[in-house]
């Protein structure tokens, strides 16, 4: 069984270029960002970026993620530290995260069975 997560989170008043800056760093070592997912037994994970009206900008993390992979606090990957410095740096936790229902996934019958095999 597979774990499939939408999640908005806010990004803290000024840190919007810090935030950026993070997202490149994942790109920029996008070889190493990779293969830490493997221990998380993370299949996919996307974020994408909305610049909204309230002044506020949004990220939205979507995974699909296999069950008893490793928290990524628990890495000592420094992707993984690195991401989290960046996380706490700048995620708004006054805002609390809105976490999307999932209401339909269709998953091509050949990555389902790589990921139910893994």
């Amino acid at each position: 069984m597979s774990k499939i997560e939408l999640t908005r989170f806010r990004i803290k008043k000024g840190k919007e270029e810090k935030a950026q800056e993070w997202m490149d760093f994942l790109n920029n070592h996008h070889q190493d960002t990779v293969a830490t997912m493997a221990g998380e037994k993370m299949f996919v994970e996307t974020v994408f970026k909305e610049e909204c009206s309230d002044g506020y900008t949004y990220f939205y993390w979507y995974s699909l993620q296999g069950e008893g992979g490793k928290a990524v606090e628990e890495s000592d990957s420094y992707i993984d530290q690195k991401h989290l410095e960046y996380w706490n740096e700048c995620i708004d936790n006054a805002y609390r995260p809105v976490d999307m229902k999932v209401i339909e996934d269709l998953i091509a019958p050949k990555i389902n069975k790589i990921i139910q095999s893994d």
